[in-house]
């Protein structure tokens, strides 16, 4: 389907654009400059016609201007892109983390439902109305306060029996005594594991809404075991919820984030004065994009919904991302490394990720500069052939066509190189603190598991004892087997005594292990520890425990029941790193649409030592040393950086990160540290494949004698090699393309005759003369100079390039002597530069010599006319 166009100030833009257009800073900037530049257009064409500069304007501006309205229909299109995937990232991470995090809350309540204190308690009170109450109340109620110091997702933990009575919470000042809830009714009834409910519920009755997490609490693990009440977990949604957003949002786009429930309406806001609680909203879930309009304002927006974390989808909600038109672009393309304007322009040209469509704008722009610079340059010889009263200001005015030219080719190429740059850079950043986000969330439960598995009170009966009966570690294993069933990213769990020798292990394939002593730092360190509120990590290491591999291995003392000052041994509990780093990885990698991770795509996750933790590459597996810049690891807590770089010869788009903890851990109040540093590295090119071009000016602007006074000459200048030579203008006739060469004759690869050119309905014998001004070609030739020969003929000299035609005076022309160096050189004088420092030397040809030597011993390659 073909595009539609509309106007856009002298521009015509795709109709998609239209809308937003006005709105992308850098677009407008090129556009303003462009058109700019077009005015100029029109008045350089105005005053060629006056001065007779022989160069056709009409055809040089169409082709810039329609080289232009391609640039900024490109720009606008690919900042559009990148402008919607960065929306489409946000919403979905926004939803996602959100779930991943939630799926934590499912297992937590399974666990803490079948705690043997809370089990006990409503087995002796049932009712508020028995003796002793208040005071197994209060101790309840403190183990839970314990247990949301260790979890601090949830603000209250609530307990009640089967008639909704509420026994205890943590919450003092809530004076309701009994509960009419539906979800008591629900939870008794239900079969599921758990029940989830987002909405007011009459237990916590200052939260409009609440994130509850309910369970029911049975006599013992038996599927028809009696159920002795409902215990709920309340989870701090709106806090958790300021996290996430204030993590993704960027404050310059002025973006709100938001989730919606099922309804479309918001359930929570990183801006509740721009889109508040309650709000319904209009979802875009099967466009990439829409404009949207709300509040009387128009905004960029996307909706993504959930993509769910081992099955577990939650309750149906949707991300939801929101950005004001006008600040939708305000940030794009701004990045703070320098990288050089002709490697970005050689990364387009290379870079598999751009269409051929985008590459060629700045291929086009060459061509028509440098068939500007052929027309300039032959409109120079036309002046200097001419008697004309206007000579010098039609030399003028094509300079400053040729400037205009210039000009306009370098704001197209600066444009094209900001693109690149922006392009090329995508969410390499962005997802490599994703990543890191991810993988610090996660951890932070694990550092919370151990340290309140550790107060499991059968464990500290069992190690304070003086003897541990095999029916002991038995009942151990079978706790450490239950919960390992609920938390399935553990391999194994294990509990040691005060020696670190393994007492009872939650995998009954690794009993083999019960029994042997632990010897690791890891080990004594957490038996120094007496505080519950504390846990010790083992390096990333290669242990046994993991099948020696490396992994994470958290850990926390078990404190005596009698003396919670004393420690009788310790829980380890064996982090599944292959598998769940991997899998952080591959979910956060943007895919293709068969579900594989883009291709040329991966990331590296390392320790500050270098160790590779994780990687979706197969050159990096875990406990390999990452060699790359060792800049990247002088990163802090929080930091980030993306760059281009040079990465074992091949161009990369690197965001690196330093991770920055989550919540309490790895913060000022925890006392583990470990900076974990992600690089995340999308594929550009290949280095030696990457050709840098050059561009040189037009003019080289050599520093030679120039003067305007009657004794001057004009010399058409030209570059074969590295040579910079000349040949009088009254004896040049005018360039032509390369392409205008034909090969009609099959001489010997070193012959100088090397074809012919249709010239004025006349067939030119074009020679190259490389070999008699001992010259060695590394470029291919671009240009044919038609030469004067003769009375009415012509002959074409291959040059590499065009240079400036100056007008020199003819006293600082040198001649060579010939009596010294005789027929073996074509040059007939020289112009040296006034800066006797410099080696800018150029050096006249000589007709005559080139007639003598090339041309007269040949005159059976000299055709006739066309039409004789």
């Amino acid at each position: 389907m073909e595009a539609s166009f509309v106007e856009y100030k002298n521009f015509k833009v795709f109709s998609s654009l239209f809308p937003c257009i006005k709105h992308m800073e850098v677009v407008e900037e090129s556009r303003e400059k462009l058109n700019n530049l077009s005015q100029n257009w029109d008045n350089l064409s105005l005053l060629s016609q006056l001065g007779d500069a022989g160069v056709n304007m009409n055809k040089i501006k169409s082709n810039f201007t329609t080289l232009s309205s391609e640039l900024i229909n490109y720009l606008g299109q690919e900042l559009m892109k990148k402008s919607v995937s960065e929306m489409n990232s946000k919403a979905q991470v926004a939803v996602d983390i959100v779930i991943r995090n939630l799926f934590e809350r499912t297992a937590d309540i399974g666990f803490l439902a079948t705690d043997e204190m809370i089990r006990e308690f409503l087995l002796q009170y049932n009712t508020k109305f028995q003796d002793g109450y208040e005071e197994e109340a209060d101790t309840i109620r403190k183990r839970f306060i314990e247990y949301i110091d260790k979890y601090s997702v949830y603000f209250d933990i609530v307990l009640m029996n089967t008639n909704g009575d509420i026994l205890t919470c943590i919450n003092r000042e809530n004076k309701l005594e009994k509960s009419k809830d539906s979800i008591i009714q629900e939870t008794i009834n239900t079969e599921a594991e758990y029940v989830e409910t987002f909405k007011y519920h009459d237990f916590l009755p200052e939260h409009k809404q609440s994130l509850v997490y309910s369970y029911k609490v049975t006599k013992n693990n038996d599927s028809n075991s009696e159920v002795l009440g409902v215990l709920s977990l309340c989870f701090k949604f709106e806090n958790e919820m300021e996290g996430v957003f204030s993590n993704l949002i960027n404050k310059e786009t002025k973006e709100c984030l938001v989730l919606l429930d099922k309804n479309s309406q918001v359930i929570a806001t990183s801006d509740k004065y721009h889109v508040g609680i309650g709000a319904t909203l209009e979802t875009v879930l099967n466009d990439s994009y829409k404009i949207i309009s709300f509040g009387g304002r128009d905004y960029l927006a996307k909706t993504c919904e959930t993509n769910g974390y081992q099955g577990f989808f939650g309750l149906g909600w949707y991300g939801h991302i929101m950005i004001p038109l006008e600040h939708a672009f305000g940030s794009l393309g701004k990045q703070d490394f320098e990288i050089s304007e002709e490697l970005l322009l050689a990364i387009l040209q290379h870079g598999n990720q751009f269409s051929k469509r985008l590459k060629s704008i700045p291929v086009q722009a060459d061509n028509i500069q440098y068939n500007l610079n052929r027309a300039i340059w032959n409109g120079h010889i036309k002046q200097s052939n001419s008697h004309n009263d206007n000579k010098q200001f039609s030399k003028a005015l094509l300079q400053e066509i040729r400037k205009t030219g210039e000009n306009t080719k370098d704001i197209i190429d600066a444009s094209m190189a900001n693109l690149t740059r922006t392009m090329v850079l995508g969410d390499s950043q962005f997802l490599a603190d994703l990543i890191l986000d991810i993988m610090d969330r996660n951890l932070y439960e694990r550092a919370n598991d151990c340290r309140w598995w550790a107060l499991t009170p059968d464990f500290r009966k069992i190690l304070e004892g003086n003897q541990i009966s095999s029916e002991d570690r038995d009942h151990m294993g079978d706790i450490l087997e239950y919960i390992n069933n609920l938390y399935t990213v553990y391999t194994n769990l294990f509990v040691y005594d005060t020696h670190g020798t393994i007492i009872a292990v939650s995998d009954k394939k690794q009993r083999h292990l019960v029994g042997q002593r632990l010897s690791q730092k890891w080990v004594d360190k957490t038996l120094e520890i007496t505080d519950p509120s504390k846990y010790y990590v083992s390096d990333f290491e290669e242990t046994m425990l993991y099948d020696s591999q490396h992994t994470y291995i958290y850990n926390a003392p078990v404190l005596s029941l009698a003396d919670s000052s004393k420690v009788v041994g310790g829980i380890g509990i064996v982090f599944d790193s292959e598998v769940e780093f991997e899998t952080m990885i591959k979910e956060a990698l943007p895919k293709k649409e068969n579900g594989e991770i883009v291709d040329g795509l991966f990331s590296v996750i390392t320790t500050k030592e270098r160790i590779v933790i994780a990687s979706n590459s197969r050159h990096y597996s875990s406990g390999d040393t990452f060699k790359v810049d060792s800049k990247f690891y002088k990163l802090k807590a929080g930091e980030s950086i993306s760059e281009i770089v040079n990465f074992n010869g091949t161009y990369y788009a690197l965001g690196v990160q330093c991770s920055k903890g989550y919540r309490e851990y790895k913060s000022e109040q925890d006392t583990y540290t470990n900076d974990v540093f992600n690089f995340v590295f999308s594929y550009i090119s290949e280095v030696d494949e990457t050709v840098v071009q050059e561009h040189e000016k037009f003019t080289l602007e050599k520093d030679i004698a120039i003067y305007e006074n009657e004794n001057t000459v004009d010399i058409a200048s030209f570059m074969i090699g590295t040579q910079w030579l000349g040949i009088k203008a009254t004896d040049v006739i005018e360039s032509i393309g390369i392409q205008d060469l034909m090969s009609t004759v099959k001489m010997e690869e070193d012959h100088h005759f090397k074809g012919t050119a249709v010239y004025r309905d006349t067939i030119v014998s074009v020679i190259d003369i490389r070999n008699f001004i001992k010259e060695e070609i590394v470029d291919e030739y671009q240009e044919i100079v038609i030469v004067k020969f003769g009375d009415n003929g012509y002959i074409g000299l291959l040059v590499n390039s065009l240079r400036d035609i100056p007008e020199v005076d003819t006293n600082s022309i040198k001649p060579l002597n010939e009596y010294v160096i005789g027929n073996g050189t074509l040059i007939q004088s020289v112009v040296f530069p006034k800066d006797t420092t410099s080696k800018d030397v150029l050096s006249i040809l000589s007709i005559e010599k080139l007639s003598t030597n090339l041309v007269e011993p040949y005159q059976t390659h000299m055709v006739p006319k066309l039409n004789a």
